[in-house]
């Protein structure tokens, strides 16, 4: 196995357009009131393009191990980490390489929507949270058309997107090994002892890339959570980029 360039490379000037529609979609239907839309589209108005997304990603091999659960990232011939993905190693048993990855919506949101919190304006908070989460999933398409693009290049296929404790079995404290494989510091984002990042809406992510997956597509972490039946705020991935039955 040729492994890839694994050096990391850092995106800071990533443009994100976030809409009303966008907005309205987030919202809770129960709370679609015309009021409440008035005063989205003002806060939307009000914070446009203070988001500063970020993104640092690098290439790894991947290998599995003989224990059942667990799976070794390739840094060099001589240097290799090894995770313990639990039940979501299912998920890479086709991987031969893997596109670890860290990104964020920044801090402004984050502050704005805490603020609003103290002051106790509850739906201005809410609102911007919100908003928050777009920017962070619109950041996270630009990861997924990164994997996606280097499927089709190498003629591989895709497994879906992972990240630590948002699916059964990758324990959250393996965030912070998945993390030091990455130059945190060049994007702004630290790791707590706790594992938790900062600012908040930040994720770190892995994706499998090998020659047994059926599609070119980066699926989100929806396919793999166990609530995905009863949540409202499902991740969606580049579906308009790729399709998802893009031959191999």
């Amino acid at each position: 196995m040729k492994p890839f360039n694994s050096k990391p490379q850092v995106l800071t000037h990533i443009k994100i357009h976030v809409s009303s529609l966008d907005l309205e979609q987030k919202i809770d239907p129960s709370g679609r009131n015309l009021e409440v839309l008035k005063t989205a589209e003002k806060i939307l108005q009000s914070v446009k393009n203070i988001w500063k997304p970020a993104a640092v990603y690098a290439w790894f091999g991947f290998q599995l191990t003989q224990t059942d659960t667990c799976g070794h990232l390739i840094q060099a011939p001589e240097k290799q980490v090894t995770f313990d993905f639990g039940d979501s190693i299912k998920f890479l048993t086709h991987a031969r390489h893997s596109l670890v990855a860290v990104y964020t919506a920044g801090p402004a949101l984050e502050h704005k929507s805490q603020k609003a919190s103290q002051r106790g304006d509850l739906l201005t908070s809410y609102l911007l949270d919100l908003i928050g989460l777009i920017v962070l999933e619109k950041v996270g398409n630009h990861i997924n058309l990164l994997a996606q693009k280097k499927a089709l290049a190498t003629k591989m296929g895709l497994g879906p997107f992972l990240s630590p404790g948002s699916v059964h079995g990758w324990k959250l404290e393996e965030q912070i090994k998945l993390c030091s494989l990455l130059p945190l510091e060049k994007i702004n984002v630290k790791i707590q002892k706790n594992a938790v990042l900062s600012p908040f809406k930040t994720i770190s992510c892995l994706i499998g890339l090998g020659p047994g997956y059926e599609t070119a597509r980066a699926g989100s972490f929806c396919q793999v959570c166990a609530k995905n039946a009863d949540c409202k705020m499902k991740h969606t991935s580049a579906r308009d980029e790729v399709d998802k039955n893009q031959p191999l």
